[in-house]
């Protein structure tokens, strides 16, 4: 009846052990913890302060699991009430970790459950961290498929998301499964895989020495072994970790248990004992007193076999009770159970919809044959008449072409016409004045010669002359135009700086006014754009046409400084250039006296002019319209109210 209590009794006694030295290993705790705990005690926002009670949680996991769970637990119930669903899945899995020691089953739940939260929110961080700490209970069970599975598929999520931290873990973890399942060279693989990469990124090695010296160990290399274990007996001692600093521990006192030390043997194995207590690491007890209840029993004394062998089969009961392997046994078949489920209603589901989409491309194919045998006939009536028509329409098109070529040459030969008869008549005029100048020149020579009525007749002849010559240009200016209007072929476009063409055009336009009337002054300013891009433009095409409305600018400026008084008035022109999101637009101004609104439609009719008679031919407005549009693919409008001024608009299409 006692021995059957003996266990039990054993169990209860290595809590109080546990408890004191829980005690004495928070005297023990790292700086990094007690900064935690002080920025706990500051305000947080929720999410922020589950996920420092979640950090708190990992740094009490290496030296008590019974405070890391206080705390995971902490996390867990503030996520909940915030609805933090990323915080509720991080404190699970940290739940699940301080759990895993003495309650397989209930960790196994908290896991899957913080997994299926990562993965309905597609965080691939946290689903990782799940599927290790689920790999880690069936690598425990000696479940070998499934505990590699799940840790490949960690290594792989990490490799996903470029994680080294992350893989070395996974790497480590892999390396020590194989070991546990004696496939050495394996084993060392992923160890040496997971060293080498920690030493690139400064990271902490204490497992990966002691995987290296499990590795070691079994390949007889003793001395290369013992070395592995104490680097990861005195880094896991600086880094305060006491569950790694077990598996060293216990690791050297295999070794020389091997060795037949059995002295040092006891010694380390005592250490690792009281690392695995002060952590709260069942397992890391029962392994260590696995070791002590050998050693004594060889060695002696029996008391002391008996003792670690009372509290071996108490670790025993309490990690492998036959109820908890059987409910571990229920939730993993259930667990299956539920992913067969699933699976059969996702092929159902994709049966099921396979069918729909069969039956409605059925339906759809048989409205679409409809479909066609009615567009079928309607097109066969339609062919009919549409035959009949085109004939008839290529007819009347070819007339009207040829009715529109013959008004247009009509209208323009009428225009040409009108505004030759103009210069033509005062050039006949002006040539029978001539004539008879000469004329009256001979019969006055024949009776006396009068030198001042010579002079005067000549002085007549002589303007005769020069207006025969102006309105004759005059003539020529028309001709000029309407060749130009007549202009077939393209010129290539080249890059061209806007703002040097502006100012060029605007000087020229300048001196040819004061050239043409001395004494005109006017205010140039010009708002050119500093980082406008070169254009490709037809550089002298676009010149005329600056040229001609820096031109027509300043003769409006100046008709107006003729009508009102000097001091009422400043001729202004001001030009400026400017970069659109898809077109380059250029401005002309003036503060003359405006355009009407009547005239305002005619302006770019070739012929039409408001300046006087012989002072324009009516096609500079016509010909800039027509390089603007047809020959730029821009666009030239115009802006104007009378007594104000007037503005021309260029917009030229630029692909930038």
């Amino acid at each position: 009846m006692f021995s059957c209590f003996r266990p039990l009794r054993t169990f209860c006694l290595f809590l109080v052990l546990l408890a004191v030295g829980s005690r004495q290993a928070a005297l023990a705790q790292s700086p990094a913890l007690d900064s935690l705990r002080r920025l706990a005690r500051q305000p947080q926002p929720d999410t922020s302060r589950v996920l420092l009670l979640c950090a708190i949680s990992d740094q009490y996991w290496v030296l008590r699991t019974d405070s890391a769970e206080a705390y995971a637990r902490r996390a867990l119930a503030l996520a909940r009430r915030a609805r933090y669903v990323h915080g509720e899945g991080e404190a699970l899995n940290r739940l699940g970790a301080a759990l895993r020691e003495r309650n397989l089953a209930q960790a196994l739940e908290l896991f899957q459950a913080s997994l299926h939260l990562a993965e309905t929110h597609h965080d691939l961080r946290l689903q990782a961290q799940n599927l290790r700490s689920i790999g880690i209970i069936y690598v425990y069970l000696r479940d070998r498929q499934q505990g590699l599975s799940y840790y490949f598929q960690a290594l792989r999520i990490g490799e996903k998301l470029h994680d080294e931290r992350r893989m070395v873990i996974e790497l480590s973890n892999i390396g020590l499964a194989y070991d546990l399942y004696n496939q050495l060279d394996s084993a060392g693989y992923y160890q040496q895989q997971a060293y080498a990469l920690a030493q690139r990124l400064h990271s902490s090695t204490n497992y990966i020495l002691y995987g290296l010296g499990q590795v070691a160990r079994k390949q007889g290399r003793l001395a290369q072994a013992q070395s592995y274990y104490r680097r990861s007996i005195a880094e896991s001692a600086a880094l305060g970790h006491q569950r790694s600093s077990n598996f060293a521990y216990v690791g050297l006192a295999t070794l020389y248990q091997q060795q037949g030390r059995l002295d040092s043997s006891i010694y380390y194995a005592r250490l690792g004992n009281q690392a695995a207590q002060r952590n709260g690491f069942l397992r890391g007890v029962l392994n260590a007193s696995t070791l002590l209840t050998q050693n004594f029993k060889t060695r002696g004394p029996a008391d002391s076999a008996l003792k670690y062998q009372t509290l071996l089969l108490a670790m025993k009961d309490t990690l492998f009770g036959q109820e908890k392997v059987m409910r571990l046994q229920n939730i993993n078949y259930q667990a299956r159970q539920r992913e067969q489920k699933a699976a059969a209603d996702q092929a159902a589901l994709k049966t099921r919809y396979h069918t729909y989409g069969l039956v409605g491309l059925l339906l759809g194919l048989l409205v679409l044959v409809g479909l066609l045998v009615r567009h079928y006939r309607v097109q066969q009536r339609a062919n009919a008449a549409l035959q009949a028509s085109l004939a008839e329409l290529k007819t009347t098109q070819f007339q009207l072409v040829q009715r529109e070529k013959m008004a247009f040459l009509g209208e323009l030969t009428a225009g040409v016409a009108h505004e030759l008869q103009n210069p033509l008549s005062f050039v006949k005029k002006f040539a029978e004045v001539s004539t008879d100048l000469v004329d009256e020149i001979n019969g006055a020579q024949r009776l006396a010669r009068d030198g001042k009525l010579e002079r005067e007749i000549l002085d007549g002849l002589k303007q005769n002359i020069m207006n025969i010559s102006t309105h004759g240009q005059r003539a020529t200016a028309i001709i000029k135009g309407m060749l130009e209007h007549a202009r077939t072929g393209s010129t290539p476009r080249e890059a061209t700086d806007l703002n040097l063409l502006i100012e060029e055009n605007l000087r020229l336009a300048y001196q040819a006014a004061q050239n043409q009337h001395p004494g005109f002054e006017a205010t140039l300013t010009r708002q050119l754009a500093a980082a406008l891009p070169a254009v490709a433009v037809v550089a002298p095409d676009l010149g005329r046409v600056l040229l001609n409305l820096c031109t027509n600018a300043l003769y409006a400026v100046r008709q107006r400084q003729q009508q009102e008084p000097a001091a009422a008035y400043e001729p202004a022109v001001v030009v400026s250039s400017r970069q659109l999101p898809a077109a380059v637009e250029i401005r002309v101004s003036d503060n003359g006296g405006g355009i009407p609104a009547a005239v305002r439609t005619k302006i770019f009719q070739p012929f039409f002019t408001t300046k006087p008679v012989g002072e324009g031919t009516g096609l500079g407005l016509s010909l800039s319209h027509d390089i603007i549009s047809t020959g730029h693919g821009g666009t030239l409008t115009v802006e104007s109210a009378e007594g104000r001024g007037t503005e021309f608009i260029i917009t030229l299409p630029w692909p930038g």
